[in-house]
């Protein structure tokens, strides 16, 4: 009996998987602007590190798929904890080239782990649970993200680097041996192919072709500049300003604690439609990022906006990779995957050229002004998703 159920995971095994991966990440998600800071001294420069640190992110991301049908998924999210325990582990060297290397296990170890998950809950869980399924497995991950970024600068300044990289290294193991345990199997249709894979570039025309799946990829791509930004530009704003530390880790364990409530973000799409809820959600959060840019607040004011922007995020989190889970055809899964979500590397690429080109001229608070905007456009842009959804 038992080996059935791990045979057939629902959404509850994926949630536990989610959030166990989740927390190694979690942990040093906190610390990781403190130390960028620290080590590079200037927004601009970390700026310009997280742009670097994009590309190769998303040029790895393209390879995957050709990877996949070639070699099992099972090694693809293997590779992805195996990256994630290296990742810590480099921070502890506490010099600059370790750091930026840090920094760029921890993006591919989110590629590899990300496609593969996708993919297996694409197998596993039927298209008319999505709306449920989803929902769940944000709130399990809301326990990572609530505890370990405060947990984590706690432990930074308490007892130092080594006491959040290592706890961080051992999260990762504990997802990857999960995960075996799991022995979940391959879909077919996404298996080794025998025959040479489709290129890449034609896979983005594939794509690009589809005008759901377009907007299907604009809508988390805004999403995620929110927190790609959030875990780097509040707090770099509250210690240009004095604010203190803790108040980073107040901030970023709030905010992330509101993956709790995206059940309720389920239900609100059931009662109002998906459709709406995504609007609503983006114009107040797009809201909450200009008030922040135009008043020059305190780093007190600025923690609490984007604490509150936290909530449209949240609701964003649960639903807006599921008009993308209800386009995609099951027979080109794997590549679609790969292509849409790129949205995470070039959530932090793009966005981050654009924050250094900003600092070049403008204070820190330009940054969030861009991202305001960059939320409103896509509240316009989701009006064009099917009522139906």
């Amino acid at each position: 009996m038992w080996l059935r159920v791990v045979d057939r995971p629902g959404a509850t095994v994926f949630a536990t998987l989610s959030a166990t991966e989740a927390f190694s990440r979690a942990l040093v998600a906190g610390v990781i602007p403190l130390e960028a800071y620290r080590l590079l001294e200037s927004a601009r420069d970390v700026s310009i590190a997280y742009t670097v640190i994009g590309v190769v992110a998303l040029l790895a991301s393209f390879a995957v798929p050709v990877v996949i049908r070639v070699i099992r998924r099972k090694w693809i999210f293997s590779a992805g904890c195996a990256f994630m325990i290296a990742a810590p582990l480099l921070m502890m060297a506490e010099a600059i080239v370790p750091f930026v290397g840090a920094l760029q296990f921890r993006a591919l170890a989110v590629v590899c782990v990300n496609i593969s998950l996708n993919l297996y809950i694409l197998d596993y869980i039927a298209r008319k649970d999505f709306v449920t399924a989803e929902p769940r497995r944000l709130a399990f991950m809301g326990v990572a993200w609530f505890t370990g970024p405060g947990l984590g600068i706690y432990l930074y300044k308490t007892f130092g680097l080594e006491a959040v990289c290592l706890p961080s290294a051992i999260f990762a193991l504990i997802a990857l041996g999960y995960f075996w345990v799991l022995r979940m199997r391959d879909d077919p249709r996404v298996a080794p192919a025998k025959k040479r894979p489709p290129t890449p570039w034609a896979n983005i025309r594939r794509y690009m072709a589809q005008p759901r799946l377009r907007l299907a990829w604009a809508i988390p791509f805004a999403r995620s500049s929110y927190w790609a930004a959030f875990f780097v530009y509040p707090p770099l704003y509250i210690a240009k300003y004095g604010g203190d530390e803790m108040l980073s880790a107040v901030m970023l364990s709030a905010g992330q604690g509101m993956l709790f409530a995206a059940p309720l973000a389920g239900r609100l799409a059931q009662e109002l439609g998906m459709r709406r809820v995504i609007i609503l959600a983006f114009i107040f959060t797009g809201a909450m990022c200009l008030i922040a840019g135009a008043i020059q607040p305190s780093p007190e004011m600025v923690a609490f906006l984007f604490f509150a922007g936290s909530a449209g995020a949240m609701t964003l989190d649960a639903l807006g990779n599921i008009p993308f889970l209800r386009s995609v055809h099951a027979y080109e899964r794997s590549e679609m995957t790969s292509v849409f979500r790129t949205y995470i590397e070039v959530s932090q690429l793009l966005p981050a050229a654009v924050y250094a080109l900003l600092l070049l001229y403008f204070p820190l608070t330009s940054v969030f002004i861009a991202l305001g905007v960059l939320l409103l456009a896509t509240a316009w842009l989701s009006t064009y998703l099917p009522r139906r959804f």
